[in-house]
C-alpha cells in the first residue's frame, strides 16, 4: 500500500517514527509530510532514514515549497492510497473540517480521494470541547475514519483522555480502511471462534490443548480487512485484534453459549478455535492433592459447537470448519465436513509437531467437490488473507451462480 503519513506539531509526533517504520517494515512505501509545527519535534532526515522515501512540507534546508509547487500536492494525493493524519491536532482537525488549506498538508487533505484517517493526540480539554468534537463528526461525515485517543497520563502532565492510540493500533486501522474489500464478504457479518478452551479439574489445574489462536486471530484481521463485520469469541491469552467485537470465554460451554447468543445475526461462521473434546465430569472445588496410590479423571464430552450451530442455521447462512489431523487429514476432515454438515474444511497435518506455535503453515480445503488446492505454505498473517480471498470469491461465485 502507498501511504501518505501527515504529521503535524504535536508531542506524540515522535511516535509517528515509530508508526513510519513498522509500516514500511511491513512492506508499505510510506511517505511523510511535515507542517512547519511538525518540523520543530521531528526532523525530516529521520522520517525520510526510516521510510526511504523523501519528506515533504516543511524543512529546515528547503522552506515548506520546493520546485513545482503548484502541482506537488495533486501528485501527492493522486499518489496515495491513504492518508494517515498522526497525531492529528485540533488545529489540523478544523482546517480539514471547514475546507481550509494553508500548507501543503491540508491541501493535500483537499484534493485527495483516498481514504483519510485520523489519529487525535491532544490535552484532554481540548479532546473534549463542542468545537473539537463537531469538527470531528464533520470529518466523520465525509467518509473519514478516526482512531480516537487512550486514556491515560498526558504530556501536560494531567490524566484522562487524549493520549494518542498505540502505534500498532494505528496501523492496524490504517490497513484495514486502505485494504480493498472483496464483493463476497463486504458487510457481511461473520462470527469467528478461536484460540483453545480450557476445562478446570480444580482451581489450578486445567485441561486445554498446544493452541496458541495464533491463526484464528489473524483470521479475524483478514476478514475484517476484507470489509466483513466480525465479532470474535476468542479463548487463551493473546490480545483481541483492533476493530473486532471480541468476547472471551474459558470452556467449551462458554464459547457455545457466546455464539448462539450471535449466531442467529451472522451471515457465516468460522469455526478456528481448537476447542477441548473432554472436560472433566467433576471440578474439585478445592486443589486436589497429590496421593499415594493411583488416581482416577472421569472426563465426558464437551458440546459439539460447529454440529450445534450448524443444525440450527437458516438459509443462506454458512459454516467454514477447521481441522487439525495427525494422519490421514484429507480423508478426516472430508468426514467432519459431511457429519457436521459444513461448507468447507480447512485442514492442518499436524504431524511431527507442524502448526501449532508455528509461524508457516499450509491449509488444505476440502469441499464437497473434494480436496482443493492446498493454500501455504505461507506466514499466519498472510495465509489468513489467502484464506479470506479464497473463501471471499468463492461466496461471490457461488452468488452469481457460478
Amino acid at each position: 500500500m502507498q501511504i501518505l503519513l501527515g504529521i503535524p506539531g504535536g508531542i506524540a509526533a515522535y511516535k509517528s517514527a515509530d508508526l513510519a517504520r513498522l509500516l514500511a517494515n511491513q512492506g508499505h512505501r510510506v511517505r511523510c509530510i511535515l507542517t512547519e509545527a511538525g518540523a520543530r519535534f521531528i526532523t525530516p532526515l529521520t522520517l525520510s532514514s526510516l521510510t526511504a522515501e523523501p519528506c515533504y512540507g516543511a524543512n529546515p534546508d528547503q522552506g515548506e515549497w520546493r520546485a513545482n509547487p503548484s502541482i506537488e500536492h495533486i501528485e501527492l494525493a493522486r499518489w496515495a492510497e491513504l492518508v494517515a493524519v498522526v497525531p492529528a491536532t485540533a488545529d489540523i482537525i478544523g482546517k480539514a473540517a471547514n475546507g481550509l488549506a494553508s500548507d501543503l498538508l491540508s491541501t493535500v487533505l483537499l484534493a485527495t480521494r483516498a481514504p483519510i484517517l485520523w489519529a487525535p493526540a491532544m490535552n484532554t480539554g481540548m479532546w473534549a470541547h463542542p468545537a473539537v468534537q463537531a469538527n470531528l463528526a464533520r470529518l466523520r461525515s465525509f467518509d473519514h475514519a478516526v482512531v480516537d485517543p487512550d486514556d491515560g497520563i498526558l504530556a501536560c502532565g494531567e490524566e484522562g483522555s487524549g493520549k494518542l492510540a498505540q502505534v500498532a493500533s494505528i496501523a492496524e486501522a490504517i490497513l484495514m480502511h486502505g485494504t480493498p474489500k472483496l464483493r463476497g464478504l463486504a458487510g457481511r457479518r461473520v462470527l469467528l471462534t478461536a484460540g483453545p478452551t480450557r476445562e478446570d479439574l480444580d482451581p489450578v489445574r486445567t485441561l486445554t490443548n498446544r493452541s496458541t489462536g495464533t491463526m484464528g486471530i489473524e483470521l479475524a484481521r483478514a476478514f475484517r480487512d476484507a470489509g466483513a463485520e466480525v465479532q470474535l469469541v476468542l479463548g487463551g491469552e493473546l490480545p483481541a485484534p483492533w476493530g473486532v467485537e471480541t468476547v472471551r470465554v474459558r470452556s467449551a460451554q462458554e464459547m457455545l453459549a457466546a455464539c448462539e447468543a450471535r449466531w442467529a445475526g451472522a451471515d457465516g461462521l468460522v469455526g478456528a478455535a481448537a476447542v477441548a473434546d473432554q472436560r472433566p465430569e467433576l471440578v474439585a472445588p478445592e486443589k486436589v492433592k497429590k496421593g499415594d496410590g493411583p488416581e482416577t479423571l472421569i472426563l465426558v464430552r464437551t458440546p459439539d459447537i460447529l454440529a450445534t450451530l450448524s443444525a440450527v442455521r437458516r438459509p443462506g447462512q454458512w459454516i467454514l470448519g477447521f481441522a487439525a489431523e495427525s494422519q490421514d487429514h484429507l480423508a478426516h476432515a472430508a468426514a467432519k465436513l459431511q457429519k457436521k454438515g459444513l461448507d468447507a474444511v480447512l485442514v492442518n497435518d499436524i504431524q511431527d509437531g507442524r502448526a501449532f506455535g508455528a509461524q508457516v503453515n499450509t491449509l488444505t480445503p476440502v469441499t464437497a467437490q473434494g480436496p482443493q488446492a492446498a493454500i501455504g505454505p505461507l506466514p499466519k498473517a498472510e495465509l489468513a488473507r489467502a484464506v479470506v480471498e479464497w473463501w471471499g470469491h468463492r461466496l461471490e461465485a457461488q452468488k452469481n451462480g457460478q
